[in-house]
């Protein structure tokens, strides 16, 4: 075999390693029905909801106590509310967010968010 052939079978296999490196690390856009769903099957597959948050439910968070649980409600773009467990400190403005972006996995009766983004539409607005 040339050193030729050699040096493009490694960069090919370079390639492919990456490319599923890649895919393994991807997650999907779902509401809590289909979140619920996947947790059956792949109980560890994160996954990204779009939501909105409950302004009816209390938020519970005790810095003195536990500063690493954050618990609150929020509702997914179909309408379902869901418990949200964020082990974590409470973000900061989240009251003020027009929509949150849940990352992580659906446990049964409750959300585990691993990771909460925050879009404040105020700073998208026309003034």
């Amino acid at each position: 075999m040339k050193p030729v052939h050699i040096v493009i079978l490694v960069f090919i296999s370079i390639g492919l390693a990456i490319g599923i490196s890649f895919y393994g690390d991807t997650s999907k856009y779902v509401c809590f029905a289909e979140a619920d769903e996947i947790a059956k099957d792949k109980p560890d597959m994160k996954l990204h909801v779009v939501t909105t948050l409950s302004k009816t439910k209390p938020q519970i968070y005790d810095p003195q106590n536990d500063p690493n649980y954050f618990e609150f409600y929020a509702s997914d773009t179909t309408g379902m509310e869901k418990r949200v467990i964020y082990r974590n400190a409470k973000p900061t403005d989240l009251d003020k967010t027009d929509k949150v972006v849940l990352i992580g996995y659906s446990r049964g009766d409750h959300f585990e968010a691993k990771d909460i983004l925050k879009k404040c539409p105020s700073k998208y607005e026309k003034k």
